[in-house]
């Protein structure tokens, strides 16, 4: 998941390539915090040159270049820094101005195909050259001045006309195109075009057997992934009507007002956009397109959306709002966070570079930076080209950024993978090559020289105080490996390695138990165990997974706890899928951002498996039953599953009983560059022993048995009474009375229950614990006076007065004898108040003004 850091960078969005006296120049921009700049502050105003007008833009499927056209110009930027590189200007019109541009799907042999209005296709070659166009030449090699990966500088690149193509009718103008992995879709008024990336017709078809009207947008859908379905188009028409095409089918699509589509062929999902400012999200099944139950969030009617973009993975996407807003929320419709770039957005594109968005209008250029979670499902930790935020305990410091190395980042960077060991002492990074480990004030450890260059690292995780790296090793022919090295280990030598058969494409980590994933879609189990200070690892399990999930689209993987070793069992997260490997078949579990596990070795229950759908936390419990037999029926089954709905993205799920995640709001500071993001956290304990309640009384005491000595635990069982009265379960009330009468916290929970809640409920409460009376004196036995102290309206409601007058003496008896003069003063306060409305309490309060204690 994505949030954003920083302030909105405003980009020079010049058609002049810069000449040779301007070469080692870094390229201006200007920035602004949050809102739009007002009109009287002429230094925070867009920059812009006259005549530019950008028709389409298009970026590289490499995600480092953004091409542009205008009328009769094809321009290259590189996204990031944002540098103008090569242009070519056509100063005859005689096949039509430029039209639409697309990118051929090879990252290894970047070409560009613009399309002209009169039928004809140009295609361009990009030819990255060996000198860089931008060089830093400083007093330092501060790394500030530069940036991620930029010590040799920017390299250059020119655009190169190859060859030009006709379609096979001329007298109809083109209006748009799109890319796909294997063709070229050109649309005209009247007929669309399949064509090879070599320029030959594959097939056509007349617009008019789509729709009856002209083609604002087309969009393929091609999926990358190895269980590929075949390729379709969604043609999106003046009249925003949408219509899906997979060969001579043609079904439309319920939706309406559309204005803008995209598609991720990472995560095999469409968003849609409409003109009354709603988003919404599906995914593809057969000629159909499915919505996603909890997708779609709208900005309001007068914020058109204009623009859509996924990000490389397919978790998030971006939203670009006439308004002049962008927004960006996950792959399941949970808005993350909201930005005004300072112009309007009537056409926009969007493109991601990494944790970079660039937001692109016809006249202006603006770039968000983003901080990614690590996502293990354990530690709040984020991380951006150059930093690593980790959530720190204490209250009064809720981030704690680490800058990565210079030294390491201006050869490898940016940071591409992160990791943080439990208590976010430590942290791992990854670059291009090589790694780093450090933190916390401890000096950061990178591998040698030549190891650097020589290792790739494709994921990261730790396993209690290990660390645990995918790495491809470039200096012995690509050798694909596991290495692991221990805590405040020097990182010459690994404490253990073992070989893999591929790449690994996820990793996870489960106590001692390492489960991963190679790109040949073996699935690897390996055990863990330290002996003194030595490391062994083992092979418990190796097993083809290759044709029960799709591989690539593979985002991350999970042991499901077991004892039952040859019925093991796995949670893959393929995409927005959540599939339960098991038994050498695999099945849907539901949708999901991303999923956890939280263990507590005790008792009936033996562990919870979470994730998260987009809108609520979701736990399968896995009792010791399930556990003896490997895990997997409790996913299988069609059993009743916790549920918490937090206010928040949750990032992390504890076996403290907390689940922890950031804040959707976020405010920049332009001084510090970085952005405060609310960390919040919420107790899926309460919700966790109410489904144990129903179930087995005795697991849920078990259960909260291993909680009773944490801080939140008389808060969670008050959450559980609220839970049963509020919504008025009277049976789930009485299982929860009983399950809390174990423990010393009984009094106290019912208590500050019953304060937290409506009057009206407090009959129901108090007749399941005896009455109010009886509370009150367990509270003055106990020497639990406050507590005591805060029973006393509820014993004035509850109770006849003669009982709580005769409470009040009690209380203010045993006050006296703590010498607590501040509790006395607070009954007295109390029978001040109560005497307005009650004649007893008025007589007794009148005896006791005058008393000294």
């Amino acid at each position: 998941m994505y949030w954003r850091i920083g302030c909105v960078e405003q980009l020079a969005l010049q058609l002049q390539v810069d000449g040779p006296d301007k070469a080692r120049r870094r390229p201006r921009s200007v920035t602004f915090s949050g809102a739009p700049p007002t009109a009287t502050d002429n230094t925070a105003r867009p920059q812009q040159t006259a005549n530019v007008s950008i028709v389409r833009w298009a970026d590289s499927p490499c995600g480092r270049y953004l091409a542009g056209i205008t009328a009769q110009g094809i321009y290259l930027w590189k996204l990031r820094p944002f540098v103008l590189l090569s242009c070519l200007v056509y100063e005859t019109d005689e096949f039509g101005p430029l039209v639409d541009i697309i990118w051929a799907p090879a990252v290894d042999n970047l070409r560009l195909f613009a399309v002209l209005g009169r039928g004809h296709i140009y295609e361009v070659a990009v030819q990255i050259q060996d000198q860089p166009v931008l060089e830093y030449v400083f007093a330092t090699h501060h790394y500030y001045a530069r940036g991620p990966g930029e010590e040799e500088g920017i390299l250059g690149a020119r655009l190169e006309q190859r060859r030009t193509y006709r379609l096979p009718s001329t007298d109809s103008p083109v209006v748009c195109a799109a890319a796909g992995q294997h063709n070229a879709v050109v649309v005209t008024h009247t007929h669309v075009y399949r064509l090879t990336w070599s320029g030959a017709l594959q097939s056509s078809m007349p617009v008019a057997d789509i729709h009856g009207d002209r083609v604002s947008q087309v969009v393929v859908m091609d999926s990358q992934g190895q269980q590929q379905q075949q390729q379709q188009e969604l043609f999106v028409f003046d009249d925003k009507a949408v219509f899906v095409v997979q060969q001579a089918t043609v079904h439309k699509l319920d939706i309406a007002e559309t204005t803008a589509a995209a598609y991720s062929a990472a995560s095999d999902m469409v968003v849609v956009g409409s003109a009354t400012g709603k988003v919404r999200l599906f995914t593809r099944s057969g000629t159909e397109l499915q919505p996603v139950d909890n997708g779609g969030t709208s900005q309001g009617r007068a914020a058109r959306v204009t623009g859509l973009q996924w990000s490389s993975d397919g978790s998030v996407v971006a939203c670009a709002y006439a308004t002049g807003h962008v927004v960006v929320q996950s792959a399941l419709g949970y808005e993350l966070n909201s930005t005004h770039v300072g112009f309007g957005l009537d056409s926009a594109h969007l493109a991601w570079s990494g944790l970079w968005l660039t937001v692109c209008a016809k006249q202006h250029a603006a770039a968000l930076a983003f901080a990614q979670a690590v996502g293990d499902g354990r530690s709040v930790c984020l991380f951006s080209d150059d930093k690593v935020f980790t959530h720190a305990p204490d209250a009064s410091e809720r981030w704690r950024v680490e800058h990565a190395p210079s030294s390491y980042l201006s050869s490898y960077g940016p940071i591409r993978l992160a990791a943080a060991e439990a208590s976010n002492a430590v942290i791992a990074i990854a670059g291009t090559r090589g790694l780093a480990v450090g933190g916390n004030g401890k000096r950061w450890q990178q591998l040698r020289t030549a190891q650097e260059r020589a290792i790739e690292c494709t994921a990261l995780a730790w396993s209690g105080r290990y660390l645990v790296a995918g790495c491809i090793d470039h200096g012995h022919d690509g050798a694909a490996q596991l290495a692991f090295w221990g805590l405040g280990q020097a990182l010459d030598v690994p404490a253990a390695a073992v070989a893999l058969d591929a790449p690994v494409q996820a990793l996870g980590a489960y106590g001692a138990v390492v489960v991963a994933v190679s790109r040949q879609g073996q699935l690897h189990e390996l055990g863990l165990l330290e002996t003194g200070s030595t490391l062994q690892v083992t092979q418990r399990r190796t097993t083809s997974i290759h044709a029960l999930v799709d591989v690539p689209r593979i985002r991350a993987v999970q042991w499901v706890p077991g004892a039952a070793a040859e019925r093991a069992a796995y949670l893959v997260l393929q995409g927005t899928r959540l599939r339960l490997v098991a038994d050498g078949q695999a099945a849907d579990v539901g949708r999901a951002e991303m999923s956890m596990t939280s263990a507590v070795n005790v008792g009936g229950m033996h562990s919870l498996v979470w994730w998260f759908d987009g809108s609520q936390l979701v736990a399968a419990p896995l009792n010791l039953d399930d556990f003896m037999a490997g895990g997997a029926r409790a996913l299988a089954e069609r059993r009743p599953r916790v549920r918490v709905v937090p206010a928040f993205f949750p990032l992390a799920v504890t076996g403290d009983g907390v689940a922890a995640g950031i804040d959707q709001d976020t405010v920049a500071f332009a001084a510090a560059g970085l952005a405060q993001m609310p960390v919040r956290v919420a107790l899926w304990l309460p919700a966790a022993l109410a489904h144990m309640l129903q179930a087995a009384e005795s697991d849920a005491l078990l259960y909260a048995a291993c909680f009773e000595h944490r801080p939140f635990f008389t808060h969670a069982m008050e959450m559980l009474l609220l839970e049963a009265l509020e919504h008025s379960q009277p049976e789930l009330l009485d299982r929860a009375v009983r399950l809390l009468a174990n423990f010393a916290v009984f009094d106290d929970a019912i208590v500050h229950c019953a304060r937290k809640t409506e009057a009206a409920f407090w009959p129901r409460l108090f007749a399941s614990v005896g009455g109010a009376a009886r509370v009150f004196r367990r509270c003055l036995h106990a020497g639990r006076l406050h507590t005591a102290a805060q029973c006393l309206l509820v014993l004035q409601t509850l109770e006849p007065p003669a009982v709580a007058e005769r409470c009040v003496l009690a209380l203010l008896a045993h006050a006296a004898r703590a010498q607590s003069r501040q509790l006395c003063t607070d009954v007295l306060k109390f029978l001040k108040l109560a005497a307005e409305s009650d004649a007893g309490m008025r007589s007794l309060y009148t005896r006791l003004a005058t008393t000294t204690f």
